[in-house]
């Protein structure tokens, strides 16, 4: 017996069924009671030298914003200012497209977003070797929080943002200086409070985030998570998606950012991308008005 037959919920049960085509009801229900999952590659339907041609774009793109050179990510040591200018690159590479709109990513993100979900911004994380001096390992250390800025206590019964990452390089344990998770802590519906913010001291016990090139990390926006500083040399480079409920504030006006000539060539990435309703620039477009309001009805909508 599959539920999804009976047509009963137009929003969701094309989305189960789409899941189970993909063989990710496993890491539905890691989203569900972890509040993060990692997606390896393979069931990612990407090609062979997706990670490697994500990585080369980000790099590429690193170094022509930061006038700065990389050559071997496996041994570059770079200072960790220099690589910043870090967001709006979709139009640096064709890649970046690609990554946005991955059909099985997508999938997820729709389960935990609902199917009206927008690309609120992405920006690149390249992190280098630290260089053991305690002001550097403070910059990498970043301490536990909330993607759900502006979310108060009781509003996090279902996700509003959730943060899709591309590892373009091996997070293969500490030395690599992964993200670290808070498993179940997108149910406490609320962001941390001071004591609870220091890895070193939380009364939470935390997981690293571990997984090959390619995969994909996701998690709701609401699982507390932090990072520890890269031991290992080289860079560890990711590209960090940040997925809303359309309700949300984008991070990135993508209308003004972005070329008309680009947005017709990538007609899927449009949706992707979205519009919002508010604030009105004319009278109300009814599409972009349902699309807000059947989400009252659904959070699958």
């Amino acid at each position: 017996m599959d539920i999804s037959d009976y047509g009963t919920s137009p929003n969701v049960d094309p989305l189960v069924k789409e899941l189970d085509e993909y063989g990710l009801t496993k890491h539905v229900v890691e989203l569900e009671a972890y509040g993060m999952t990692v997606v390896p590659p393979e069931k990612m339907g990407v090609d062979e030298d997706f990670a490697g041609r994500l990585r080369n774009a980000i790099l590429r793109a690193c170094e022509k914003r930061n006038g700065v050179k990389i050559d071997d990510y496996r041994t570059a040591s770079i200072p960790q200012e220099q690589v910043k200018h870090s967001w709006l690159l979709m139009e640096e590479d064709e890649v970046f497209v690609e990554a946005a709109t991955n059909p099985r990513m997508l999938a997820l993100i729709h389960w935990l977003l609902g199917n009206s979900a927008i690309l609120s911004g992405h920006t690149w994380i390249i992190k280098p070797q630290a260089n053991g001096s305690n002001g550097d390992n403070d910059r990498q250390q970043v301490r536990l929080h909330s993607d759900s800025h502006g979310i108060p206590p009781g509003g996090g019964s279902i996700a509003h943002v959730a943060n899709a990452s591309w590892l373009c390089t091996d997070y293969n344990g500490a030395e690599d200086g992964p993200t670290i998770f808070v498993p179940g802590s997108h149910r406490f519906g609320r962001a941390t409070l001071p004591h609870e913010e220091d890895i070193e001291t939380t009364p939470f016990q935390t997981v690293p985030l571990i997984g090959k090139a390619g995969s994909l990390a996701l998690w709701n926006g609401a699982t507390w998570h932090a990072s520890v500083p890269r031991t290992n040399p080289g860079l560890r480079v990711t590209l960090v998606q940040v997925y809303m409920r359309r309700h949300m504030q984008r991070i990135t006006m993508w209308e003004d950012d972005l070329s008309p000539q680009f947005l017709q060539k990538h007609p899927a990435l449009q949706k992707v991308l979205g519009t919002h309703l508010y604030p009105f620039k004319e009278d109300p477009d009814p599409e972009r008005e349902g699309d807000m309001v059947n989400t009252g009805t659904d959070p699958f909508a």
